[in-house]
């Protein structure tokens, strides 16, 4: 057992490295990083504790996968698997907690440390096993797997909306809309195999121009009906309903040069903390995008005609 954790050390520490980050700077990156979000998103919302609990939730979730306990029931014995599955809950759980503990939100952290408990002893298996259509067709490949796997977060998206309208509260409807683009960004952090880039024969600039057109595309079709529904529910706000549509979609022109910034390697932290900064404080896109663009051409300067 204590032979899986160090394993699991050293993955992290040579993840860090291929990535070209020192595992002290990585280290010293995340927890700056996670404490300046969370900040962020508890200074933005009064729906911030919830919002939180569901986050560790989903991340809770990923470790109770099916497929992964029962490689570790199948090396393990039971006693000393148990005993893993509660010290991963729990050492991913703990940074939510302290940040919780904090905040005074003691109703959630009951929630949580229970969810951490019980889901050490529960595996989950996807809901069923045939294929989910899609509304994208051929337009990005990064929509049609992320939507299959995160579908649910859009259905979640969809009913803070509805749920806003119901109780007259607009930024809880406008944090549902904000969730939809929050969902797209993530289908754009793995790089794909470089075969899939070669095929393309287009300039970096536009590659990367039609790489973002549809992602807007998409974007829009999951987006389009809740954000009429904010505009005629809350007319009064049609603004700022808006805005939250115009920097989602600069966001995640953003998430896509950050993607290739470093290409064909994974998002770096570096690269990371700054999208993130850009996240929390969005006037830093013009220079997050300006900094990625540059280096997202150089990169795909190797994979693409000119």
């Amino acid at each position: 057992m204590k032979y899986y954790f160090l394993l699991q050390y050293t993955r992290l520490t040579r993840w860090l490295q291929y990535i070209g980050v020192h595992p002290i700077v990585g280290l010293i990156v995340s927890v700056v990083g996670f404490v300046a979000l969370s900040i962020g998103l508890f200074y933005k919302t009064e729906f911030a504790g919830w919002i939180y609990l569901s986050i560790a939730i989903s991340l809770l979730l990923k470790l109770s996968h099916k497929q992964r306990n029962d490689f570790l029931n199948n090396v393990f014995i039971s006693s000393e698997y148990k005993v893993i599955r509660l010290v991963e809950n729990g050492m991913l759980s703990l940074p939510f907690l302290f940040f919780l503990v904090f905040q005074g939100e003691w109703t959630i952290v009951l929630v949580l440390i229970l969810s951490t408990i019980l889901l050490s002893f529960y595996t989950v298996n996807r809901l069923f096993n045939g294929t989910i259509p899609t509304p994208f067709k051929k337009l990005s490949f990064e929509f049609i797997v992320g939507f299959r796997k995160t579908f649910w977060m859009i259905g979640i998206a969809y009913f803070l909306i509805i749920k806003g309208l119901q109780v007259d509260n607009y930024y809880l409807g406008l944090f549902g809309l904000a969730l939809v683009f929050l969902t797209s960004l993530s289908y754009y952090q793995k790089p794909e195999d470089p075969f899939f880039v070669r095929i393309h024969s287009l300039s970096p600039k536009e590659f990367l121009w039609n790489k973002y057109l549809a992602a807007i595309g998409c974007t829009s079709i999951l987006s389009i009906v809740g954000m009429v529904m904010l505009l005629v529910g809350f007319s009064a706000d049609w603004v700022t309903t808006l805005m939250i549509y115009l920097i989602g979609s600069l966001l995640l022109g953003a998430m896509i040069l950050t993607k290739y910034s470093g290409y064909p390697r994974e998002i770096g932290i570096p690269q990371g903390f700054l999208f993130s900064l850009s996240v929390i404080f969005p006037p830093m896109l013009l220079i997050t995008i300006w900094l990625f663009y540059s280096q997202s051409t150089k990169r795909l300067n190797t994979y693409l005609e000119c």
